[in-house]
């Protein structure tokens, strides 16, 4: 979007770019300059700069003693001024000639700081010096492209920071500020399984045995009554399960695809669900819903609480999207073994500011400081999730709840394994949504597409190929060429090494470019749980005990006092030198020399979050604006 086009929305102010204290205040004629707004649009696509250097004025400009200046590809920035947001204050970089900006039109955009340089470089090299100490543990940094990782060990010791020239000029990688984070937060602030915390009888409840907390904090029941908000809403939370559970009594049609209804539910969930809070009742299909649930009795195994901050947008633009926090259950069967079934909470987190935001970070990471399961751990935790899962901690949303989404992913109730999403209607129950970022199965030939629907698919991917190799696109609900519904109403993992294509042949219906065919079909649920990812296969990897994990689950249920184990997509492979796990591309591509995609994306997970803790709030601007011309976000839904 251009930003000629928010020139309603100017602001009255010309902003300089100072550190505390520092500069020199501009004068009320100068005050009068507009500047533009920032475009919102940019927190989900943010335009990424190619190069970034920092230059120390021989001149100062308005009391800025250090010149940034950054390109873009082409087209990114339509203006010759560009406004971001450091610190919840709104900077505007220049291509106009002024500011310090030496030639208008150039592309070269620039922004005036005040920065004591030393101090940056010092920071620079301390990073250095402790990415140096990790590598000699055998650790690694690397470099993500959407999931899959490539190893920069050589760009920490061969990019020496100490030699930058700042007189001169230099080129600054964003990569110089990336730390190799601590291998605890992987599992004390990212994933985390430990039985001292999914067992924790003060938080959590065991509906076999009784023994726990029933309306312990992280219970299914617990969470699901705070979603339906009686007192605020009137909608009881009998009204919410049965709005959810009915879904799959009988068949969805959602964006024209159909979804066939799964009655298997009933007998093994619905009916021991309530036979256990209305002893003694007849319960049939035909009368089901004339009995309250009773949330206590949910048939739900707590796995995992998750941290998934690396979904949040670019703040630099606003912070409307600051990630997730989720809770994965297993499903139980009437006997307390666990179910091929999981059911994910997934919530928004309601930060809306620089600081909030980063405190919010910076309690995740404090948790590697504490042991998992002790009171002093066990507690830091639900003072985060409850930030989140508390009844009108978003009051602006459906029923006053953070929740985003409740997925599931199951293959006990029919064949094949089915992915569901579903969301709180603006009536306060839950609707069956689209499943986001998954085109309808008709169109992918593993499935049988046929030939034009091929097309279709190949069509999209070949004309969207920029976007897809960016990671900025969204599978949308109506294809614009073809005008079908596109978007799917459910996911479908159709076979064990299942994933996403079109023709095999070229042609109209042949996805010309193998990166594009591979990151289309990673991003959806079924590609993830099945051939891209591997998830769909058994592994040893995570699993000590030589029980394998189950496939197409990224964490697969066990039953009370068994961990969850973790799909090698998640986890890496302990194995190899690098920590990768390497899946051969499904589809045999390139012809010959198919690509091996590495994973690892606990450790992808760890980096982000320690890159968002250490930039902080009010520390150096220019790291923080340098980090907002580099940050793209992720736009995956998994």
């Amino acid at each position: 979007m251009s930003t000629r086009l928010l020139t309603a929305g100017l602001l009255l102010a010309s902003f300089v770019f100072h550190s505390c204290g520092g500069g020199k205040k501009k004068t009320p004629e100068q005050n009068a300059v507009k500047a533009p707004a920032v475009v919102t649009e940019f927190e989900r696509n943010p335009p990424i700069a190619t190069s970034i250097s920092v230059k120390t004025l021989k001149e100062a400009v308005d009391g800025n003693n250090v010149l940034l200046t950054a390109t873009f590809r082409p087209g990114q920035i339509r203006d010759n001024v560009h406004s971001i947001v450091v610190n919840d204050e709104t900077l505007v970089l220049h291509d106009d000639g002024n500011e310090g900006d030496e030639n208008a039109g150039d592309g070269v955009f620039s922004i005036a700081v005040n920065e004591n340089l030393e101090e940056f470089k010092k920071e620079l090299i301390a990073i250095q010096d402790a990415n140096l100490e990790k590598l000699n543990k055998r650790e690694h940094l690397f470099r993500w492209a959407g999931r899959s990782a490539t190893v920069i060990d050589n760009l920490v010791k061969e990019n020496n920071v100490r030699n930058l020239d700042f007189d001169k000029g230099a080129n600054i990688n964003p990569e110089v500020f990336k730390l190799i984070p601590d291998p605890e937060l992987r599992t004390r602030s990212l994933m985390i399984t430990d039985l001292g915390v999914i067992e924790d009888p003060d938080r959590t409840f065991n509906p076999c045995t009784k023994k726990g907390n029933p309306n312990g904090v992280w219970t299914f029941g617990h969470l699901i009554t705070q979603m339906a908000n009686t007192p605020s809403t009137g909608i009881s939370v009998t009204d919410l399960i049965q709005s959810w559970l009915e879904k799959w009594m009988a068949a969805q049609t959602i964006n024209t695809d159909n979804v066939p209804a799964r009655t298997a539910i009933f007998n093994q969930v619905i009916l021991p669900w309530l036979q256990k809070s209305n002893p003694g009742a007849i319960i049939t299909t035909a009368n089901w819903k004339t009995f309250p649930f009773d949330p206590t009795f949910a048939p739900f195994r707590l796995l995992a609480i998750v941290n998934r901050l690396d979904l949040r947008g670019n703040s630099g633009y606003k912070i409307s999207n600051a990630g997730e926090g989720r809770f994965v259950f297993g499903v139980l069967s009437s006997s307390c073994t666990p179910l091929r079934f999981t059911a994910i909470l997934e919530y928004g987190i309601p930060k809306n500011n620089c600081k909030e935001l980063h405190d919010f970070a910076q309690q995740w990471w404090n948790l590697k400081l504490l042991v998992p399961g002790t009171g002093a751990y066990n507690s830091a935790l639900q003072a985060i999730t409850d930030q989140f899962t508390l009844a009108n901690t978003s009051p602006s949303k459906p029923n006053g709840s953070s929740l985003n989404q409740l997925r599931t992913n199951e293959i006990s109730l029919s064949r094949p394994w089915e992915l569901r999403e579903f969301v709180i209607g603006k009536k306060g129950g839950f609707e069956e949504v689209t499943v986001k970022q998954e085109p309808a199965l008709k169109f992918n030939r593993i499935a049988g597409a046929t030939a034009a629907n091929q097309q279709v698919l190949a069509v999209y991917a070949n004309s969207n190929q920029p976007d897809i190799l960016d990671q900025t696109y969204v599978v949308p609900d109506v294809d614009p060429i073809s005008s079908l519904n596109f978007l799917g109403g459910k996911a479908h993992t159709v076979t064990a090494g299942h994933f996403w294509d079109a023709s095999t042949t070229s042609g109209p219906a042949f996805i010309t470019n193998d990166t594009v065919r591979h990151l289309l079909s990673v991003n959806t649920c079924s590609g993830c749980h099945g051939g891209e990812a591997r998830t769909s296969v058994g592994n040893l990897i995570n699993d000590p005990v030589g029980v394998s994990h189950d496939p197409f689950l990224q964490i697969a249920p066990k039953p009370f006092g068994t961990k969850p184990t973790l799909a090698a997509f998640l986890t890496g492979d302990p194995s190899q030198p690098d920590g990768l796990f390497r899946v051969t591309d499904p589809a045999g591509r390139p012809t010959g020399s198919p690509i091996q995609w590495t994973f690892n994306d606990l450790a992808r997970r760890a980096e982000d979050l320690e890159l968002l803790v250490k930039k902080g709030c009010g520390k150096s601007r220019l790291k923080e604006i340098v980090g907002v011309l580099s940050f793209k976000p992720l736009n995956a839904t998994h």
